[in-house]
């Protein structure tokens, strides 16, 4: 079994660094193209950071033993969001938080705001699900670090209203600030600057104070964050999700994917019932696959309708949020 998990393995390394070849070859070589034309070498060296650092991030991910592939994918989630603020600012491209998209969907659908959204959270998702909230969130890149990966549980599945009513709140704000007091300044420009700015710290701070008070790291994500309004619509629908092989799972008796799942979703009920893992909570982050001891779970590309949440929550609510 041990031999035959390391050659599965060893393909699985060289067919990544096979794509990884071509991706780095066809980037360097529009690059090189735009960089003759424009007499810019910015922009080349940017992207081909971006790739070499998430490729190689990736890379490290799936050699590591699966033990290990959590720090991995803590690494490269801080990589990701340092990087992604980063450019933000760095590129002077306005205000990227929700408030951001709403007003730059009222100034304009160009914008890199809108396409931001378009690409990562709404269409992104029928494809990859929640990948984003896993692997690339700003605001998940510090909440991993505190001391309480998984929670003990949810509280309630009531508490999940709360960020309907964030998403409601923020939409209607930017309708009376736009169309009331005629503000137009909330996507571009320094007031973008400072309102993102302004936004990555309310955020952070009011994630951080959460995951203290409620001893849950991702307390935000499951009952606060707007964005994952949008991110449970569309993932829904994910062609991506965790798939179990009922005749591989036995079911443990310290359900061990349920305890390391920060979602805190009941996987193996899932997988006893031969579906996949339907639930939008998912962030696809892995780490019940990397901690199965069957080696049960694993991830799928198939067409199936999600949404059904089964969760482990401390009232027993078993049903959708």
């Amino acid at each position: 079994m041990l031999v035959r998990q390391q050659k599965l393995r060893d393909v699985q390394i060289q067919k990544f660094m096979l794509i990884f070849a071509f991706v780095m070859v066809f980037f360097w070589t529009t690059q090189v193209i735009q960089w003759y034309f424009s007499g810019s070498i910015a922009p080349a060296l940017l992207i081909s950071y971006i790739v070499v650092a998430t490729g190689g991030g990736v890379a490290f991910y799936i050699i590591l033993p699966r033990q290990r592939r959590p720090f991995a994918r803590k690494m490269l989630l801080i990589l990701v969001g340092t990087l992604l603020i980063g450019v933000a600012f760095a590129s002077r491209r306005g205000n990227m938080q929700i408030e951001g998209f709403f007003f730059g969907i009222l100034t304009g659908i160009g914008l890199p705001v809108v396409l931001h959204y378009a690409l990562g959270k709404i269409f992104g998702p029928f494809f990859f699900g929640r990948i984003w909230c896993g692997w690339a969130c700003w605001y998940s890149m510090v909440f991993d670090l505190l001391p309480y990966p998984s929670g003990d549980r949810r509280i309630s599945q009531k508490w999940a209203r709360l960020r309907y009513l964030h998403f409601a709140i923020v939409l209607v704000a930017v309708l009376a600030m736009w169309f009331v007091f005629g503000y137009r300044d909330g996507a571009l420009g320094e007031s973008g600057q400072l309102w993102f700015l302004i936004g990555l710290f309310s955020y952070h701070a009011v994630g951080v104070v959460l995951a203290l008070v409620l001893h849950d790291n991702r307390a935000f994500c499951k009952y606060v964050c707007p964005i994952a309004v949008p991110l449970k619509a569309a993932s829904r629908y994910s062609l991506l999700k965790v798939k179990g092989s009922p005749a591989a799972c036995n079911q443990c008796e310290n359900r061990v994917c349920v305890t390391v799942c920060p979602m805190n979703i009941r996987i193996p009920d899932y997988v006893a019932q031969g579906q996949r893992v339907l639930s939008t909570e998912c962030i696809l982050c892995q780490e019940c696959i990397n901690t199965c001891p069957d080696d049960a779970l694993k991830l799928s590309f198939a067409l199936d309708a999600g949404g059904r949440e089964l969760l482990d929550v401390k009232t027993q609510e078993t049903q959708r949020a």
